[in-house]
């Protein structure tokens, strides 16, 4: 059996908070209902953590980490204790946003690997109702946990060693639709100590080179306005964790237009996890240019293009396009090159 050590712990928000809660916990049985839901986290762990992550260093630079330091000597000596000193860990990071949460420890091992699921469950509330001899019975229950089992947070990580491994981990965030919360927040950046293995800026500016050459290359009008448009819709992913792929799709790209930007990039980055940064996407593709078989190019700010030009189909298969601006002329230039 892999997974050899279960703990659980009960995490109340502690940021701030001058006397905290003390942390409740206790080792869970390798078996019945409960083993069975974490043991399909654990399983589903190499599969579903797809948000490559990596432990930082010290302010020297130098290969230190709390949150590893901790990590590893779980690892070493699966206790309670030392189990609880991580739970302590996230509640000092956590305010009141995420609420309280249940926080699951498991330990494993994989051939000579050594693995660790950290995963963390959110408290709700609920209504409970028992019916007694025609009677019923109503109760208020504010800590109702697992009342869906695929809403949780958590991160794996596997290696061989524990002196030089477990510097790198996957994370997974199946809480992105709560308000206000974000994996790259208090539970990557605060908690863990860590941060995306691709950084916000790097990956933002991949994507957006992806989506300038793709619309310059492809020759469907069609497809270069949707490429357009959904540049011009970017600036609401701010600040969210994404990949080239999942951003196509959240914004509804069509076939052609998906596989114009993916020829772009090579295969294995397409999924690769980064935080979208608005900024850094606004300052790669900062200007719209429209080309017409006239001769004529028209070149506005992105975000101002279509307020600036105003268009109109003058044909009925909307192929020929009338566009019109008004405004003082402040430069009149002269090139030997039309961009």
């Amino acid at each position: 059996m892999p997974i050899h050590h279960i703990h659980t712990f009960l995490v109340a928000p502690a940021k701030n908070v001058s006397a905290p809660e003390p942390i409740g916990g206790s080792s869970l049985n390798l078996s019945g209902k409960m083993f069975k839901l974490l043991e399909a986290v654990y399983d589903r762990s190499e599969r579903e953590c797809d948000i490559a992550i990596s432990f930082n260093r010290d302010a020297s630079g130098a290969q230190k980490n709390p949150c590893r330091d901790l990590l590893t000597e779980y690892v070493q000596n699966p206790t309670l204790d030392v189990g609880r000193r991580i739970a302590e860990r996230l509640a000092a990071h956590t305010d009141k946003r995420p609420r309280m949460g249940l926080l699951f420890l498991i330990a494993g091992k994989e051939g000579n690997d050594h693995k660790v699921i950290i995963s963390r469950f959110p408290a709700d509330s609920g209504i409970l109702a028992e019916q007694n001899e025609g009677k019923l019975n109503v109760e208020f229950l504010e800590r109702i946990f697992m009342k869906s089992a695929r809403a949780y947070k958590a991160v794996l990580y596997r290696n061989s060693s524990i002196t030089s491994g477990f510097w790198q981990g996957f994370a997974i965030d199946k809480q992105m639709n709560e308000p206000d919360v974000d994996v790259s927040g208090y539970w990557i950046r605060d908690f863990l100590d860590s941060d995306f293995r691709t950084t916000g800026a790097a990956g933002t500016r991949r994507l957006a080179a992806a989506c300038r050459v793709a619309a310059r290359k492809v020759q469907n009008v069609d497809l270069k306005t949707e490429i357009a448009a959904a540049v011009t819709l970017a600036k609401g992913q701010r600040g969210q964790s994404t990949s080239v792929r999942e951003f196509a799709a959240r914004l509804g790209l069509s076939k052609g237009a998906q596989d114009a930007i993916f020829a772009e990039i090579q295969p294995h980055l397409l999924d690769e996890k980064f935080q979208f940064d608005a900024e850094e996407f606004g300052r790669q593709v900062a200007y719209r240019s429209i080309e017409l078989d006239n001769g004529g190019i028209l070149t506005a700010e992105l975000s101002e293009f279509d307020s600036v030009f105003k268009s109109e189909a003058t044909d009925k298969r909307g192929q020929t396009i009338r566009y019109t601006t008004e405004g003082k002329v402040i430069d009149d230039k002269i090139g030997k090159s039309l961009r």
